[in-house]
């Protein structure tokens, strides 16, 4: 793990600024979104930063999706009260990134959306459990994110939304996740939301 300050020297600082404010609730369109692309944070990585301006506990994940169309970025920051939080934050910010070593010519559209399989209910009867299994959630957020090139017809590279607290325990404990980014097919993995799991515990968003 790093820590907060070297983790905020190498987003030059502006990205984190831009995830954080979202999740707090400041209209996302109040800062422009700055290369997202240039995080440096490894697969799995986790960060923590106490900011003493607002009295809050920042903790985020770094995850590196892989798919049939390339690499995308997708990081998760959530803001909790105090420097030793014990309660779940109101939301969490999702930054969405191309992988900066992607082909650069590559249509980019503004397009977020996630197709998540529930992982089946060990409490409710086998039945139940399949009939839940059949059933996937589309978690449609194109509408609701912030690019950094809002132009018609423009090249997105980076996006912020802000994801409801059960939202984002449907990506966390889900059995499969796939996700439509800027036009490219990707796939949260099973270590990957293994990882998701051990953040959502750490962030007090634990499903039960």
């Amino acid at each position: 793990m790093r820590s907060g300050h070297s983790i905020l020297r190498a987003f030059g600082g502006a990205v984190v600024a831009v995830a954080v404010v979202s999740a707090i609730g400041v209209p996302l369109g109040a800062r422009q979104i700055r290369a997202g692309v240039l995080a440096t944070w490894k697969d799995g990585e986790t960060w923590t930063q106490y900011h003493d301006d607002t009295r809050e506990t920042e903790k985020g994940l770094g995850l590196i999706l892989g798919g049939s169309g390339g690499q995308m970025r997708l990081s998760f920051v959530a803001r909790l009260a105090g420097r030793f939080p014990n309660k779940p934050p109101s939301a969490v910010a999702m930054e969405a990134a191309a992988d900066p070593m992607g082909n650069p010519n590559t249509l980019r559209n503004p397009t977020l959306r996630f197709l998540v399989t529930p992982a089946p209910d060990e409490k409710q009867p086998p039945d139940q459990q399949r009939m839940a299994d059949e059933k996937p959630i589309v978690l449609e957020l194109t509408d609701r994110m912030v690019v950094d090139n809002p132009a018609p017809g423009a090249m997105v590279n980076d996006a912020v939304a802000r994801l409801k607290p059960e939202e984002f325990q449907a990506i966390a404990y889900a059995k499969t996740v796939k996700a439509h980014i800027f036009m490219v097919d990707v796939e949260i993995s099973a270590a990957q939301l293994k990882a998701l799991q051990k953040y959502a515990e750490s962030v007090f968003l634990k499903k039960n």
